[in-house]
């Protein structure tokens, strides 16, 4: 019997050691494509007065109980077009094995010129550690499990980020884990989360390409201490800020394909799967991402990005030249 715990305390090992072996210290995803809140706090208020997004995300397919995540997250304006207050729930399952995240965040943004932004996050969180002794397929009196239906240990954590836009540009710098545990393995060996202070920079614009047509490059870079980077190399094409095409490749060997769709009034619909290059996630099965979300629109434009202004440029009859003639104004002014 105690041979079947060893089992289950190495494979929360390699849970552990494959979920940080690309600088990864909790589940991804690819939500921040057409919800870029859900990568750093500082876009709150980016695209609504407010927005509330629920996720669901399986991964490794293929293997019995593999990791299940569930995600809601959103943001509400609390003062003018300057302060938002937004949070965040996870719940991340993988057999006995549960972690719970907690999150309160809160936006400040700047307006340095009539086109450029630079917008602060700060946020603290709770995190939650389990593991669900009683699901064990064990000898309940083996000192290990006496009396024990689960281990569970609580923490805290903060992070703060930046966030620079020029028109469409989106420039961002987040330390999503601020804080470094002190003797990790110990840690860990008590059930408890251990923390490695985690970096990351992120890029992105809206290209429009025509009236209806636009063009979403992003890039994301993380790092984690000790652990090497994580690379996000993606793209959405977006049809009439109403319907969207995704493509993503991460340098640990993933390679995802999603799509979208803003129904109804300001309800969205988003599904990605990822596909396995090489290694473990290759033979895995993929990961399949679900996104449900709504965005309360105010009396501004939300959209991907902000509209250009267009100039009706037609004949002025009273100069016989093509400018920014309004026919309704001019002839008020000649009636006068």
């Amino acid at each position: 019997m105690r041979g079947k715990v060893i089992t289950y305390i190495l494979l929360l090992l390699l849970i552990a050691v494959f979920g940080t072996v690309k600088g990864q210290q909790f589940p991804l995803t690819n939500q921040y494509l057409f919800h870029p809140f859900a990568i750093n706090p500082a876009f709150a208020g980016m695209y609504a007065n407010g927005e509330l997004f629920l996720d669901y995300r399986r991964d490794w397919t293929r293997i019995d109980n593999s990791p299940v995540t569930i995600r809601a997250n959103g943001n509400g304006r609390v003062y003018q077009d300057k302060m938002w207050i937004g949070g965040e729930l996870l719940s991340d399952r993988a057999d006995i094995f549960h972690r719970f995240k907690g999150q309160l965040s809160y936006t400040y943004r700047l307006q340095m010129t009539d086109n450029q932004f630079l917008s602060f996050g700060l946020w603290g969180s709770l995190f939650q550690n389990l593991l669900r002794v009683d699901l064990v397929n064990a000898d309940l009196d083996d000192p290990l499990l006496k009396d024990r239906t689960r281990i569970a240990e609580t923490t805290y954590n903060a992070g703060f980020s930046l966030l620079y836009t020029r028109n469409r540009l989106n420039i961002g710098f987040a330390v999503p884990t601020l804080f470094r545990t002190e003797d990790a393995y110990r840690v860990e060996s008590d059930g408890g989360f251990a923390f490695e202070q985690e970096v990351l920079f992120h890029v992105s614009n809206v290209f429009r390409l025509d009236d209806e047509w636009q063009l979403q490059p992003f890039f994301v870079w993380r790092r984690t201490s000790h652990h090497p980077s994580s690379i996000d190399f993606s793209a959405m094409l977006i049809y009439a800020e109403k319907v969207w095409f995704s493509g993503m490749y991460r340098n640990s060997g993933l390679f995802a394909v999603g799509g979208g769709f803003e129904f109804g009034s300001g309800f969205l619909f988003n599904y990605s799967y990822e596909l396995g290059l090489s290694g473990i996630n290759k033979q895995s099965g993929g990961s399949h991402e679900v996104t449900v979300g709504y965005r309360f629109k105010g009396k501004k434009d939300w959209g991907f990005g902000k509209k250009d202004k267009k100039i009706l440029y037609q004949r002025n009859p009273n100069t016989g030249k093509r400018d920014r003639f309004n026919p309704n104004l001019e002839q008020y002014k000649f009636r006068k």
